[in-house]
């Protein structure tokens, strides 16, 4: 019998891949060092998937409705601090609504895909995350 405390623990943080117009969305960190990152954020103790990411969406961009198009890529990762993280991203759709800053943001691009190599981001592998984003959203498109 393998010993529970051996089993890492990781934090959950579920992200928002948006693409309109052939442009992504990014937000900035209010604190600089972190760069820049996607809609979305950590489980709250006691939430689960889905409802958990709803709120942090309707937080963070002002949508009460959008749809989620399926995961496109996911990463695990340790932190400077040493914490684990299990980072989740999520292709979503809104075709409607303008998004709206949240606090936690300074400020709000949409990039092209050939652009994302000008951005520095808080989650070591985004830009792989943000490739496959498009890669799927290419796809659902030619269907």
């Amino acid at each position: 019998m393998k010993n529970p405390e051996r089993f890492e623990k990781f934090i959950i943080s579920q992200k928002a891949i948006l693409i309109r117009d052939e442009k992504v969305l990014f937000l900035k960190l209010k604190n600089p060092r972190l760069g820049w990152d996607f809609p979305g954020g950590r489980l709250d103790r006691g939430e689960v998937g889905e409802s958990g990411f709803q709120r942090e969406i309707k937080e963070e961009l002002g949508f009460d409705d959008f749809e989620i198009l399926g995961v496109v890529d996911y990463d695990i990762w340790i932190t400077p601090q040493g914490i684990p993280v299990c980072g989740i991203a999520n292709l979503i759709k809104n075709d409607i609504d303008e998004p709206i800053m949240s606090v936690e943001h300074t400020e709000m691009h949409w990039v092209k895909e050939e652009d994302i190599d000008n951005y520095m981001f808080l989650w070591p592998n985004a830009k792989r995350m943000v490739r496959k984003g498009f890669s799927f959203y290419k796809n659902l498109k030619q269907k």
